[in-house]
């Protein structure tokens, strides 16, 4: 389900790159000649439009997706495919099973393909690296979308911020443990998703940020969660069986599916009345509808449809019109019980993505 949102653009880059280079590379043809004979600019866009016809395609774009490992990243790629189909985009893509060396194959075997340009969610912020500078050196637009890179070889970085994500959920926790106990205190679990991935290391770094203005608002234990349901689930129970009546005040996650785990080890437990308040960086259905009842202090979205985002700049690029930034940066999106209505799916499933 769209929602309407504000795009803010803002300079991350001291300088975006040149512009993007758009078209496809020589393919080889039929004959042994002309094999043999050295391909001109001419014959490359021969070649390449011809492909073009027989798929009735517009332009050949690649992705090299880090993995389906979740409900997000499906929900992610559908949106991509549906407007890829609309839009009359061949989409030549592989999944990479949050693997490293199994993406950079992927990306390396996908550059042959005369692709026009390349989308990129890489698995961890640094081992992707060799594949993303062999994208670029072959002079494709090379987008990135998702996680960040360590990298400078790329033409654009389209999302939202993790760290603005997570310094928005410490905030609105550090508020509510404020309003229920006077002042910022309490002791909180958190939630963490995937080791290495730039979306783990920039939402702790947002969260420190707030967090280290309020010393008594104390971290007493933290897990790696996988973005796995029953991992953020499982963690949550030995939390309660360390921690007795009161003495957990709240949690952060960085994940809607684990928040919901953490949340039903709570209920199993039979611990719910203890007002234990949380809040989610994710927009799943189940945690708005929480936010809704008043039993969630609010979530901040990270949309499904950065991949739909990321499409259009990709796009942009093959045809000359090429951000003026670098790296595009998306304002937070902030829900609360105040704008929950604009987000929230009735009649839903739990795991449904609401934007």
């Amino acid at each position: 389900m769209k929602k309407s949102r504000i795009l803010a653009m803002t300079l991350v880059a001291a300088m975006a790159l040149g512009g993007c280079k758009a078209g496809a590379q020589a393919v080889s043809d039929s004959t042994a000649a002309q094999k043999e004979a050295p391909k001109t600019e001419e014959t490359k866009t021969e070649a390449t439009e011809g492909k073009k016809e027989e798929t009735g395609k517009k332009y050949k774009i690649g992705f090299a997706n880090a993995s389906i490992s979740n409900s997000w990243r499906v929900k992610m790629r559908d949106m991509l495919v549906e407007e890829c189909e609309k839009l009359g985009v061949e989409l030549i893509e592989t999944d990479a099973h949050d693997d490293a060396n199994t993406q950079n194959s992927n990306i390396e075997a996908m550059l042959q393909q005369d692709l026009d340009a390349i989308l990129i969610t890489p698995c961890v912020e640094d081992a992707v690296n060799p594949g993303i500078e062999a994208a670029f050196e072959s002079g494709i637009p090379v987008i990135i979308f998702d996680r960040t890179c360590t990298t400078a070889d790329y033409t654009h970085f389209v999302g939202y911020s993790d760290k603005q994500n997570g310094a928005e959920c410490a905030r609105m926790l550090a508020e509510a443990l404020t309003e229920r106990y006077g002042e910022p205190k309490g002791n909180i679990i958190a939630l963490d998703t995937m080791a290495g991935s730039s979306t783990d290391n920039f939402q702790k770094e947002g969260q420190e940020s707030v967090f280290s203005q309020y010393p008594n608002i104390k971290i007493i234990a933290r897990q790696y969660t996988d973005f796995e349901v029953s991992k953020g689930k499982s963690f949550m129970e030995d939390c309660l069986a360390k921690f007795g009546e009161g003495e957990i005040d709240g949690f952060i996650s960085q994940d809607g599916a684990v928040t919901l785990g953490a949340v039903d080890a709570i209920y199993e437990a039979g611990r719910e009345n203890e007002g234990i308040i949380f809040t989610n960086a994710d927009g799943i259905n189940g945690v708005v509808k929480m936010v809704k009842e008043g039993t969630c202090a609010g979530i901040t979205q990270f949309p499904c449809a950065a991949s739909v985002d990321a499409l259009h700049v990709a796009i942009d690029c093959i045809e000359g019109n090429s951000p003026g930034v670098k790296d595009i940066m998306m304002d937070s999106i902030v829900v609360t019980k105040d704008n929950v209505d604009e987000y929230l799916i009735p009649d839903g499933d739990d795991y449904d993505w609401t934007y």
